[in-house]
């Protein structure tokens, strides 16, 4: 991780592993990949309003609907993601419409994320209120080959740097024919895993 950079928490979600099914996109990945975007993975609960799903404002939330996991479906996790402060702001205007979303309401009071197991760099594309992965388009194909950059075993990037690379590299080749949609924002995000109780 990025010790020289300060981190913005936006929301938390309570998520299942993906477990990528064998394909040749999926290549470089491992068995289970640690995500927040619904793109990809099952979060909880299964019933949440659609304005506010998949997002809690509160780790307590997130902790409580986690519990509603049934046994035959796996454990969920509870998932921090934040941003950098230097990105917030952007953010932050992006989701301006989203009145009483929790990132909205996170963004609009910015603290600290806290302590937790950080898994790495997720690349989230912005869209229409929605976060795509990077994972949904690719990216992590074009970062090895352009870049030499790869997935940890986590399926997220090791670094910052890494994260704002192929963010970067994204937004710069939107609506190109081996580009992304137009309409979406990539972005770096660190994902924390908060599963043990936290001390307040």
């Amino acid at each position: 991780m990025s010790s020289d950079e300060t981190y913005v928490l936006v929301g938390y979600v309570a998520a299942f592993r993906w477990k990528p099914p064998a394909a040749e996109w999926t290549r470089h990945l491992p068995a289970e990949v640690v995500s927040v975007s619904e793109c990809l993975t099952d979060f909880l609960p299964q019933d949440q309003e659609p304005f506010y799903a998949p997002w809690h404002q509160t780790w307590q939330e997130a902790a409580e609907a986690a519990g509603q996991a049934l046994p035959e479906a796996g454990k969920a996790h509870v998932l921090g993601m934040s941003v950098p402060e230097s990105g917030a702001a952007e953010l932050t205007v992006r989701t301006e419409r989203w009145t009483g979303h929790p990132i909205q309401v996170n963004l609009a009071q910015p603290s600290s994320p806290p302590p937790g197991t950080d898994h790495g760099f997720e690349v989230l594309g912005f869209e229409h209120g929605r976060f795509h992965s990077w994972l949904c388009y690719s990216l992590h194909h074009q970062a090895f080959d352009r870049f030499g950059i790869r997935p940890n075993d986590r399926g997220l990037l090791a670094t910052l740097a890494e994260a704002r690379q192929v963010a970067e590299f994204a937004n710069i080749n939107r609506d190109m024919p081996d580009g992304t949609p137009l309409d979406v924002h990539w972005l770096p995000a660190l994902v924390t895993e908060h599963d043990q109780p936290r001390r307040e």
